[in-house]
């Protein structure tokens, strides 16, 4: 039954993380390489701290001309750039400021052992699409409405 399953049983394994460390021509880079638009941030212990998304990286730089295309799953649209926008990044940036001085620090988190009511209540509750799963303190996963969807059917 759809209720008696857990963030673990529903969630998406395996999500690309950056270090808080990264100065911004690294997360550029990291960005374009991996195609995708944003990312869960993490400490030197590995633990969610925060999340980085290219309009972060387009207000770093003073711009909101970033351009990409074919967006990954995770995110798929940010701020003013559409859907046309986005899939490589283009910056050119030499700075010296760090993803953890602009990333977001909120971040909406479940632990792995949440039950898909508590799952669906965050994201309700936050207006958000996507929450980051945990355990103990490491991402470990992703659950989006999409998730929670098909889990239903």
């Amino acid at each position: 039954m759809f209720t008696d399953l857990r963030a673990r049983d529903i969630m998406t394994r395996n999500v690309l993380t950056v270090s808080e460390e990264w100065t911004l021509p690294e997360l550029a880079r990291f960005l374009t390489d991996q195609s995708i638009s944003g990312a869960p941030v993490t400490n030197t212990d590995g633990r969610l701290v925060g999340v980085v998304s290219v309009t972060d990286v387009a207000r770093a730089a003073g711009s909101t001309t970033a351009r990409w295309v074919e967006p990954n799953t995770l995110y798929h649209h940010e701020g003013d750039l559409g859907a046309d926008d986005l899939g490589s990044l283009v910056v050119e940036l030499e700075s010296d400021l760090t993803v953890g001085q602009i990333m977001t620090p909120v971040v909406f988190q479940v632990d792995i052992e949440s039950s898909v009511s508590h799952v669906a209540d965050t994201l309700v509750r936050g207006r958000i699409h996507r929450a980051f799963v945990v355990e103990r303190g490491k991402v470990v996963g992703v659950i989006s409405a999409l998730d929670l969807l098909r889990g239903l059917c």
